[in-house]
């Protein structure tokens, strides 16, 4: 079992259900957002995405729910922007693809019938799409949540499929398309849900404040 830090008691470990897993970065400048740099400094950059996850990070009752870090730096910090009943694990793999996976693999093992990994990229996706997520992920399907650069924001499953990321290039524009390809060669059945924005360089973050400001 992997190390875990929980806060709070909001968090239960019996009866295993569906878990929501929070892909996160420590929130320090020089490794978050660096494509926002310029026009932001680093240290804007990481105080914009700390405003993120504090945005973000959210127990989602009944489903368990888990922040992956992606290193050990500054995990303390993180663990101290996440609210009560929620978990803090650090990610394990070389890549993205294999951290995804093995974080799939690992909560799949511990019993949970259904595994949803959310980027912290997009600060204003509404919460209907992740419940969405959940009623709609079953054997033999997956729910793959696009975003506008090619990505997806969100992917559900309840089984793991180490040849789902074959061939994708991590933060490539092609990374949908080639994941439903892969889908389609398993014989994944895809539930597609609305398209929605994510926060990579500097003209999303401008999209992001007229969202907000209309």
């Amino acid at each position: 079992m992997p190390e875990t830090k929980q806060k709070g008691s909001g968090s239960s470990r019996g009866g295993l259900g569906s878990a929501l897993v929070y892909f996160a970065k420590e929130p320090i400048p020089g490794r978050v957002k660096t494509r926002l740099c310029p026009p932001l400094s680093e240290a804007e950059a990481a105080g914009l995405y700390r405003g993120f996850l504090q945005d973000i990070l959210r127990p989602m009752p009944p489903h368990r729910s888990l922040v992956y870090a992606w290193s050990d730096a500054g995990l303390e910090e993180l663990s101290a922007l996440l609210p009560a009943g929620m978990e803090l694990r650090r990610q394990r793999g070389a890549g993205l693809w294999e951290r995804m996976l093995n974080c799939q693999k690992e909560l799949l093992a511990e019993g949970h019938e259904h595994v949803l990994i959310r980027n912290t990229d997009s600060p204003d996706l509404p919460l209907e799409l992740t419940a969405e997520a959940f009623r709609q992920c079953g054997p033999g399907r997956i729910v793959l949540g696009p975003d506008t650069g090619g990505g997806y924001y969100l992917i559900a499953v309840s089984a793991s499929h180490p040849e789902l990321f074959t061939a994708c290039q991590e933060g490539g524009s092609e990374v949908y398309r080639r994941t439903l390809e892969n889908a389609a060669a398993l014989g994944l059945e895809v539930i597609e849900l609305e398209e929605q924005p994510d926060v990579d360089r500097y003209a999303d973050l401008i999209a992001l404040w007229t969202r907000r400001s209309s």
